[in-house]
């Protein structure tokens, strides 16, 4: 009986962190914290006593807030999940964990991300609250009304803002202790390329949103064509990133570049199910986005080795 129960509790812990997305999301935030905070030290220093506690916050608030729009969509989308090779799992884990209890999870990661907020806001300002109220309300909003989901190249906007604009951003400024030129500058990388995997990652659902009735971005130019704006917005950012002096993160999405122009011509002249079922065989945004956030953080900090206050403690 007893290991009847232990194996019910396991299960519901593991419908947890797929509802959640966990093994998807948690890689590539970690690295856009690390990439936030990398920018802020070139611009202020090291991060010590208050400043570190308050950029810590605001980050573990923010994946919260993250997962809270995982759920969210887990819980909406679950009934055309369960017809989509790629996400079926996710909709047999609202099953197991069953639609009560997923909002119940939800609701816990919303007020946790709300407090954790408003203590950041109490010493670095009101606008850290408005930031995320924003990143709670747009995840929310992105499966249920107005759905940004389906709203188009909106959908994307919301998503990178989400990643660039409301996590990187006010992390590195949180650090830094002012926003600067050459901290828009990298976030603006990071939002090319940002924007890039999130439409790949849509297109591999085309076939399956449309069989669903589910009208997005990548439905609505098809899938051949979105994987060629995705490899448009990477290698912008490639450009970017050479330009700014970030070599490492150059190459690196270069090749993530490269990649997606054989998807794009892998998947010409084949059926919308076949070039779905193709992108979702080879294209992870788990590892595709840490890949990116880590190999710009890592080209950040290599420049950050130089910066003065950390010869300092060094010497």
């Amino acid at each position: 009986m007893g290991r009847v129960a232990s194996l019910g509790v396991r299960q519901q812990i593991h419908a947890m962190a797929v509802v959640s997305r966990l093994s998807a999301t948690i890689g590539y935030n970690v690295a856009s914290v690390l990439l936030g905070v990398g920018i802020g030290v070139r611009v202020g220093g090291l991060p010590i006593g208050v400043t570190a506690w308050v950029a810590a916050g605001y980050a573990v608030a923010t994946m919260l807030a993250k997962l809270q729009a995982s759920v969210a969509d887990a819980i909406h989308d679950r009934a055309a999940d369960a017809t989509n090779p790629g996400k079926n799992v996710i909709a047999a884990a609202v099953v197991t964990l069953g639609v009560r209890r997923a909002w119940a999870l939800l609701a816990g990661y919303l007020v946790a991300a709300l407090a954790l907020y408003a203590a950041v806001a109490v010493v670095a300002g009101t606008w850290v609250l408005l930031a995320g109220v924003a990143v709670i309300v747009f995840g929310f909003t992105y499966s249920y009304p107005p759905r940004f989901k389906e709203r188009g190249v909106w959908n994307h906007v919301v998503t990178t803002g989400a990643d660039a604009g409301l996590l990187v951003l006010p992390i590195a400024a949180l650090v830094g202790g002012r926003l600067t030129p050459s901290i828009v500058l990298a976030v603006g990388v990071v939002a090319c390329y940002s924007f890039g995997y999130h439409v790949i990652h849509q297109a591999a659902d085309v076939y399956f949103d449309r069989q669903a009735g589910i009208s997005t971005f990548a439905t609505a130019i098809g899938v051949d064509t979105t994987v060629a704006v995705a490899a448009v917005a990477t290698g912008a950012a490639t450009g970017f990133a050479f330009a700014l002096g970030y070599v490492l993160a150059a190459v690196v999405l270069g090749c993530l570049t490269a990649f997606y122009v054989d998807l794009f011509y892998s998947i010409q002249r084949v059926d919308p199910e076949t070039a779905s079922r193709e992108l979702t065989d080879r294209f992870s945004i788990a590892w595709v986005a840490t890949l990116a956030n880590g190999a710009l953080a890592a080209a950040v900090w290599r420049r950050v080795l130089g910066y003065p206050v950390v010869d300092a403690l060094l010497a």
